[in-house]
């Protein structure tokens, strides 16, 4: 296991280079003078090639990319120029915001896509089963920016129940941060609920049809001891995957759900630094992001051998395999 883990750490250096070239390349690209933008439409010329040369977006490419890669070596990913203070200070300011809507909208899509999935499978061509996977396919196919609107219309302009702008504040107690949170966490959630409830209910149907779950069955267990215990826990891998990615997806595609709930998070954080042409901002971030994919998807390996101790990555090539 630790020898797997070490060379997956070394296989994610190279992908983060990659990362870093594609970054660095598009938000040279990008249309538009950072400099100009900083000093306004008022600004002399003199004053713009004054602040370029000061950038150092006069330096070559090729210098300004070693410049750029040897700050990341140093974990520093620059100094924003709209805000004048450390992208990874105000990253770190804003992700934890962004990391408690991902989470609670983990939350919700698993509590509520785990038993979906397992009744749809128990009860494979009910009309449960056909319910539940045709909302499934809506929810996949949602857009996240219509239904956030679709909430703030319906449950707080017109039965004005919730609130739908900001994240409250500890000063008012803990229930106005939870009310602020209840809209943008369910519109986050929607998609990876769906996609939930539906590898759930694939990867059970794939597992009841085994030799030992019939087993299980011909020694007297319960059906729900038959479910949860050992059919739940096998079919349990696939999900791991999915809900990775999901993770993934959740913590850098959050930037829809915290521009239409005005939710002070990282994603808001990125938009405000595109509006602003602040590409020292735009790129630490997507690098920063960059770095959380690899890392949760190195941690849902490991969890593998946790839920299945049958997987090994002991095999030459680092390939994990049933055992």
């Amino acid at each position: 296991m630790l020898k797997y883990i070490i060379k997956r750490i070394i296989g994610l250096i190279p992908v983060l280079f990659c990362v870093s070239v594609v970054v660095f390349v598009i938000t040279r690209v990008i249309p538009g003078d950072p400099a100009a933008v900083m000093l306004g439409p008022q600004a002399t010329n003199e004053a713009v090639e004054a602040l370029r040369i000061k950038l150092g977006l006069r330096d070559p490419l090729l210098v300004q990319y070693g410049r750029f890669l040897m700050q990341l070596l140093r974990g520093d990913l620059g100094t924003s120029i709209a805000y004048n203070q450390p992208v990874l200070d105000l990253i770190l300011d804003t992700f934890p915001n962004t990391v408690l809507l991902a989470a609670s909208s983990l939350l919700i899509a698993t509590i509520v896509a785990l038993p979906i999935g397992i009744l749809s499978a128990v009860k494979q061509y009910s009309i449960f089963d056909y319910l539940s996977m045709t909302f499934a396919l809506v929810g996949v196919s949602m857009p996240v920016y219509w239904l956030g609107l679709m909430l703030v219309l319906l449950f707080s302009i017109k039965l004005q129940l919730l609130p739908s702008i900001g994240m409250g504040s500890l000063s008012n107690g803990l229930g106005d941060i939870l009310s602020h949170l209840i809209l943008p966490s369910i519109a986050l959630a929607t998609i990876p609920m769906a996609n939930f409830a539906r590898i759930t209910r694939s990867s059970m149907l794939e597992v009841v049809r085994q030799d030992y779950i019939r087993t299980a069955r011909a020694k007297g267990l319960s059906e729900w001891k038959v479910i949860i215990k050992h059919s739940l826990k096998n079919a349990m891998v696939p999900l791991l995957t999915v809900m990775g990615m999901q993770i993934s997806m959740m913590l850098s595609g959050a930037v829809l759900t915290e521009t239409i709930f005005a939710w002070p998070g990282m994603g808001r954080l990125v938009v405000d630094a595109i509006e602003k042409r602040d590409f020292i901002m735009v790129q630490g971030s997507v690098m920063f992001l960059a770095f959380i994919f690899v890392f949760v998807n190195l941690c849902v390996d490991v969890l593998y051998v946790l839920v299945n101790p049958r997987i090994s990555y002991d095999n030459k090539g680092g390939d994990s395999s049933g055992a």
